[in-house]
């Protein structure tokens, strides 16, 4: 007969790789020190973000790897939170790397994002990089300036045309 604990962990793995596959990855990070009031308020902005944090066991957290055939160059230790990324990949870690200054308490680990993993310090360059959203509209930003350019041009040159040709019908109406 298999114990109640070992159904429990079996369907916490479950819930872990379908977490895993179903986002574009996932964060590990250092909630130690994090009452649990800050842990909530975090989870509630994160979801705003379309990400959500859980505590999971490491050990149960790398058997679902290793099931999924993920492995991570670094072995997960200590009191970690995963942060999994439903889309934009930028956008959370920004508010994680935000709250961690805010709090001074937690730690970027690591990332697996896209299939690629990142270690601590490239967690912090890509918690730098602006979001989707913002890129978005830069390129709009710098789509749209040409156009409104051409069009104040073309404007100026209309109206220059429409006071030649009034001239011109002054001069005719002599």
């Amino acid at each position: 007969m298999i114990s109640v604990s070992k159904v429990r962990k079996k369907e916490i793995i479950d819930i872990t790789k379908e977490l895993i596959l179903k986002s574009k990855g996932f964060y590990v990070i250092d909630y130690k020190g994090w009452n649990v009031a800050q842990v909530n308020e975090l989870r509630k902005k994160l979801k705003e973000k379309s990400a959500y944090m859980k505590v999971i066991k490491n050990t149960l957290f790398q058997i679902a790897l290793n099931e999924l055939n993920i492995r991570l160059s670094n072995k997960l230790e200590g009191t970690n939170a995963f942060i999994f990324v439903l889309k934009d990949e930028v956008e959370p870690i920004k508010l994680i790397s935000n709250f961690i200054n805010e709090t001074n308490k937690g730690a970027l680990k690591l990332a697996y994002l896209n299939g690629l993993e990142y270690n601590k310090e490239q967690v912090e360059l890509i918690s730098k990089l602006p979001s989707i959203d913002e890129l978005r509209a830069k390129v709009i930003g710098s789509i749209s300036s040409p156009i409104y350019s051409l069009v104040y041009s073309l404007k100026g040159l209309i109206n220059k045309l429409v006071v030649l040709l009034s001239q011109i019908k002054e001069k005719r109406e002599e």
